[in-house]
């Protein structure tokens, strides 16, 4: 237990200060992981020798945080540091304490699958945050909507919970929101049009100054996606996880 105490303390603080250092700058340096994941992996391997964990357990583990990493990263929904915190969860904790004995938490075969799935949970529940926002603004006047397209109910519901209408000119260098809008010339004409996704790694900048090309369609605002760093509910995930492991 005090191997698995020794990693859980070294990779929250390397995952704390990436968390910082990412809604600060939106990058995080590698250094964080190639001091953390190393680390991890060497207690592991003492932890092998003294047989408190399974050479299979650990393989495992890092097997599939790789998988999650990589297919996560190309897809676009995570950024490299998001991979490289899965990597590095997996690495802290590759097997379940043989303490543990709660199902909730054990309900997954892995630890780095039980902190991906509730960390995905809390990043999900930022929506309702959103959709009170706009509640609100919308009860005082200012609709979110106005002149979008037309869509079905589902549609609309999805940006009222996920979306927020700001300044075009706020966008540039606001590390807080994504554009969620874009242009498409249409019979000739310069029309704008949702965008649904926008890669974890899209050059956000580059985008803007194309949207700066036609400022006279977004007067009244644009929509835009608001960002919160996924390496902070994976943290928030991981701490919170490994302090059930510890304490119930």
């Amino acid at each position: 237990m005090i191997m698995y105490l020794l990693r859980f303390v070294i990779s929250s603080v390397c995952m704390i200060y990436a968390s910082i250092t990412d809604i600060q700058k939106r990058e995080v340096s590698d250094v964080v992981w190639l001091i953390g994941i190393p680390i991890c992996i060497l207690i592991d391997l003492l932890d092998l020798y003294l047989d408190n964990i399974s050479l299979m357990s650990l393989l495992s583990s890092l097997g599939v945080s790789l998988l999650l990493a990589v297919t996560l990263c190309y897809v676009g929904f995570y950024g490299g540091a998001d991979g490289k915190a899965l990597v590095l969860i997996a690495a802290a904790i590759p097997s379940y304490p043989p303490i543990v004995d709660f199902f909730y938490i054990k309900i997954f075969l892995f630890p780095i699958l039980s902190v991906f799935f509730f960390s995905t949970l809390l990043s999900a529940s930022s929506s309702f945050i959103v959709l009170i926002l706009n509640v609100r603004d919308h009860f005082r006047g200012r609709r979110l909507l106005e002149n979008i397209e037309k869509g079905n109910r589902l549609r609309d519901l999805l940006l009222f919970a996920m979306t927020r209408r700001v300044k075009l000119e706020n966008l540039k260098g606001n590390l807080k929101f994504f554009p969620a809008e874009t242009v498409e010339i249409e019979e000739g004409r310069p029309t704008r049009k949702l965008s649904y996704f926008v890669h974890a790694e899209a050059d956000i900048d580059e985008l803007i100054d194309n949207l700066e090309e036609y400022q006279e369609l977004f007067k009244d605002g644009i929509l835009a996606w608001p960002t919160i760093p996924m390496i902070l509910f994976l943290t928030a995930g991981f701490i919170i996880i490994n302090l059930c492991i510890i304490f119930i």
